[in-house]
Order: structure tokens, then C-alpha cells, then sequence
């Protein structure tokens, strides 16, 4: 539990015409006032819990995630997005879940409060099944930053044909400065590239 949470979607798999929403589901043991915001997307919401239930919100993509992908589409170079973190604040503590719920891919993911971010994380991702000609399903991590002047280094993990879509390789190192609410996002790229490690 926490009162605050700094977070974001990671592209999935987009199907135009389909229904695509990220959804946040969120609970509190008390009524307590909720502030979900993307303040560099002009996007702010605010809900009161119900105790003991959860109440939601839903994200369109374009605001949740730093941008948006189709299984056709090749992922973005690694880069940090200014401003596309996802902010959540409440009076008091609350349990946070992020939910992807799209027609071909869903992804869920427990929202780790500000006070208990470490320093140091190992990446846990899925290889690409695609061919990586016609079609990408990349692999991917996000980091959002909760404090200004935040240094990120990321190493590269991953099997010797590895490699993400910015070209960093397997126990390569890459260094990035981030501030408050921005979002450093990698993609793994290729057939059966992942990022783990």
C-alpha cells in the first residue's frame, strides 16, 4: 500500500476498431480521494474509494502509454519520454494494479509505491515470437522516475542474438538522466530478442 505511485503502460499489441483501454484498479480499506493524473498529456481524474471494494479508471492509450503500437508497427528506439508517467495520489494508503486489456493482449502489473522504489531491478521479459519481417511483439521495461534528476544504467541482457531497438547488445551499459514523471522505455528487437537480466 501506498499514497503515491509513479508508473506506466507499456505498448501492446493495438487493434484499430477494437475496444483498447488501460485500466487501473484501485482499493482502500477507508473513503479516501484519488488523483490520477499525466499532467504533460493535460490529463487528470479524480474518484473517491468505496472501503473495501475498488473503483477504476480507464486510460485511453494515447495517454497511458508513451506511445502507441500495432504487431506491424517496429518498436521505438530506446529513449526517455518526457512527462508520459502516470501519476497516481491519494489521501491515504491504497493498493494500485495496472491492467492492459486489449483484444489480442492483456498485461497486468502491481503499482509499487514511491517509498518502497529500490535502486536496483533485473528484467524479467518474454522473447519475441513474431519473425520480426511482418510482424514485432517486442519485449519491453519502462522506467518512470519519481524524483528530478533520477540516472538510470541500464545493462543489456539477453541471449547473444539479442539486441533492443535503440542497438545496445548483450552486456552492453547505456546511461540516462530522467526527471519527475518521465518514462526511459526499451524494446527488445528482432525474432526472439528479450531483454532479460
Amino acid at each position: 500500500v501506498g499514497r503515491e505511485f509513479y508508473f506506466s503502460f507499456i505498448p501492446c499489441w493495438e487493434t484499430e476498431g477494437a475496444r483498447n483501454d488501460l485500466k487501473l484498479y484501485i482499493s482502500s480499506g477507508i473513503r479516501t480521494k484519488v488523483v490520477v493524473e499525466v499532467p504533460e498529456k493535460g490529463y487528470e481524474q479524480i474518484k473517491y474509494t468505496v472501503p473495501n471494494d475498488i473503483i477504476e479508471f480507464t486510460l485511453a492509450p494515447s495517454i497511458g502509454q508513451p506511445y502507441r503500437k500495432t504487431d506491424r508497427d517496429l518498436p521505438e528506439p530506446d529513449k526517455v519520454w518526457r512527462g508520459a508517467g502516470v501519476h497516481v495520489v491519494a489521501d491515504d494508503p491504497i493498493i494500485c494494479y495496472g491492467v492492459t486489456r486489449y483484444q489480442y493482449t492483456s498485461d497486468g502489473f502491481l503499482c509499487i509505491p514511491v517509498p518502497a522504489l529500490g535502486k536496483e531491478y533485473i528484467v524479467a521479459s518474454f522473447a519475441d515470437p513474431a519473425d520480426g519481417r511482418a510482424q514485432w511483439l517486442s519485449s519491453y521495461t519502462s522506467i518512470t522516475a519519481a524524483y528530478d534528476k533520477t540516472k538510470v544504467r541500464f545493462t543489456m541482457g539477453g541471449t547473444d542474438w539479442s539486441k533492443t531497438a535503440g542497438g545496445l547488445l548483450p552486456g552492453e551499459t547505456s546511461v540516462w538522466n530522467l526527471n519527475k514523471g518521465d518514462v526511459l522505455l526499451i524494446a527488445g528487437f528482432g525474432a526472439h530478442a528479450e531483454i532479460t537480466g
